[in-house]
C-alpha cells in the first residue's frame, strides 16, 4: 500500500514539475433552491419555494488540462418563508408568514477532472467540494397576539430560530465548460451542497388563551441546496512545459563520419552517409519550446492551421525539419491545409511568430491529420520563444516487411 502511494506521489510530483499547469483566478455567481427542512408535526408549512443565491472568488491552478485544484472565498444568503395553513383555513383573511433568513461566508476547497469534447474547445468536468460555512451564531423570538371577539378567538404565537455557528458541507458538481480567448473559461455547472451538521433549528408554539391548550412544531436544516453555478475564469499565468533533459557521456553520441575504405576482396565499399535526426534546440536565432509530442505511422500527413480565437492579425511562417515549409502567413478563422513528408524517428515542427498580433502571444491551433485519426494541438509563440510540436513517425511492422 505504502510503495502503491509513494509510486503514485511520484508520478503526480513528476507531471507537476515537467507537465504544463495553468493559473486562474475566477468569480461564481450562484442561484438555487433551499432542499429538504424538516418540519416535525405538519403544522407548519413552507410557502412558496426557498431562494439561495451566492457569490464567490477563486484561485484554481490547472494541471495538464486534466486536473485542477481550487480553492476560494463567497458570501451566501438564503431564506425559509412559513405559513400556519390552518390557521389561515381557520380565519378568513388571515394570512401568517415567517421568514428565515441567512448571510454567511463560506471557505472551500475543490478538486475537479476534465473531459475534453472532442476536437472543440469545450469540456464536461466533474467538481467535489469542502466548504466550511461560517453563520452568525444566535437567537431570535417573534411574538405575536390574534384575538377576533366575533369569532371567540384569542391565541398568541411564538416562533423562535437558534443559529448554529459554523458548519461543513460536502458539494458535488457537474457542468460544461469552454475554453476561449487566450485560454480563459466559462462553465456552467449543476451542484448540490450537502450539509454535515444543523445550521438552524426553529420552534412555533401557538397558544388558545381561551383554553390554555397549544399546538407546537419544529423545524430544522442542514443547509442543504440544489443550485445552479455560473462562472468565469480568467487565465492569470502559463506554466510552459519543461522537457525533462537526459545527460549523455560524449562517447555515447560521438559519431564518427570521417570517409573511410573498406577493403573486402579486393573491393572498394562506399562510405555510409550519416543522416543527424537530433532535434534542433533553435530555428531562426529563437529557442525551441516543445509543447506537444504525437505519433504517427505514415510518411505523409495534413497538417491544418487556424486561428481558433480572436483573429488579432498573427503572421507566422512553419519550418519542418529546418525547412521553411509556410511563409508569412496571416492566420484565419478558416483552416489552411498543407501536406508534408515525414522522416522517420523525430520531426521538428516549429511555429515561427513573425509579430504578436493584437493580443499576445501568437497563438495557433493545429490538426494532424493521419487517415482517420486527428491530434489537436495548441501552440504559442513570441519574438524570442517558438512553440514546437514533435512528430514521431515510425513505420508499422507489416509496412517494413
Amino acid at each position: 500500500m505504502k510503495k502503491g502511494l509513494f509510486i503514485f506521489l511520484s508520478l503526480l510530483f513528476s507531471q507537476f514539475i515537467f507537465g504544463q499547469q495553468d493559473l486562474y483566478v475566477g468569480a461564481d455567481i450562484i442561484g438555487g433552491s433551499l432542499g429538504r427542512t424538516e418540519l416535525t408535526s405538519g403544522l407548519l408549512d413552507k410557502k412558496n419555494y426557498l431562494p439561495i443565491l451566492g457569490a464567490q472568488l477563486s484561485a484554481s491552478f490547472r494541471l495538464f488540462d486534466i486536473l485542477s485544484l481550487e480553492g476560494g472565498i463567497g458570501q451566501h444568503w438564503n431564506r425559509i418563508r412559513l405559513k400556519d395553513a390552518a390557521f389561515e383555513d381557520e380565519i378568513d383573511g388571515f394570512s401568517l408568514d415567517i421568514e428565515n433568513s441567512t448571510l454567511y461566508w463560506n471557505y472551500y476547497a475543490a478538486a475537479s477532472v476534465f473531459y475534453k469534447i472532442g476536437t472543440t474547445d469545450s469540456y464536461v468536468y466533474g467538481k467535489f467540494a469542502i466548504s466550511k460555512n461560517i453563520y452568525k451564531e444566535g437567537s431570535i423570538t417573534e411574538t405575536a397576539d390574534f384575538e377576533v371577539t366575533s369569532e371567540s378567538i384569542d391565541r398568541s404565537l411564538v416562533y423562535t430560530s437558534n443559529y448554529q455557528g459554523s458548519n461543513i458541507s460536502y458539494i458535488p458538481e457537474i457542468g460544461v465548460q469552454h475554453m476561449f480567448f487566450k485560454g480563459n473559461l466559462l462553465s456552467l455547472g449543476f451542484r448540490y451542497n450537502l450539509g454535515q451538521s444543523e445550521v438552524l433549528s426553529s420552534n412555533y408554539t401557538i397558544t388558545d388563551n381561551n383554553t390554555g391548550t397549544s399546538k407546537t412544531d419544529e423545524l430544522s436544516s442542514l443547509g442543504n441546496a440544489f443550485s445552479f453555478n455560473l462562472r468565469f475564469d480568467y487565465k492569470l499565468y502559463h506554466f510552459a512545459k519543461r522537457e525533462k533533459v537526459k545527460k549523455l557521456k560524449l562517447d555515447e553520441i560521438a559519431i564518427d563520419v570521417s570517409k573511410k575504405k573498406e577493403e573486402v576482396n579486393d573491393t572498394v565499399t562506399a562510405p555510409i552517409e550519416v543522416i543527424d535526426t537530433t532535434p534542433p534546440v533553435s530555428v531562426a536565432n529563437r529557442v525551441l519550446i516543445i509543447k506537444d509530442r504525437v505519433k504517427v505511422h505514415s510518411s505523409k500527413v495534413l497538417i491544418q492551421i487556424w486561428d481558433h480565437q480572436t483573429v488579432d492579425g498573427d503572421r507566422v511562417s512553419l519550418n519542418l525539419n529546418g525547412n521553411w515549409i509556410l511563409e508569412n502567413y496571416e492566420l484565419k478563422k478558416d483552416k489552411y491545409e498543407i501536406e508534408v513528408e515525414l522522416r522517420e524517428i523525430t520531426n521538428t515542427f516549429v511555429l515561427h511568430a513573425l509579430n504578436l498580433g493584437k493580443y499576445k502571444p501568437n497563438t495557433a491551433a493545429l490538426l494532424v491529420i493521419e487517415g482517420n485519426k486527428k491530434h489537436r494541438i495548441i501552440l504559442e509563440s513570441n519574438l524570442k520563444e517558438s512553440g514546437t510540436l514533435q512528430i514521431n513517425y515510425k513505420k508499422r511492422k507489416k509496412d517494413e516487411q
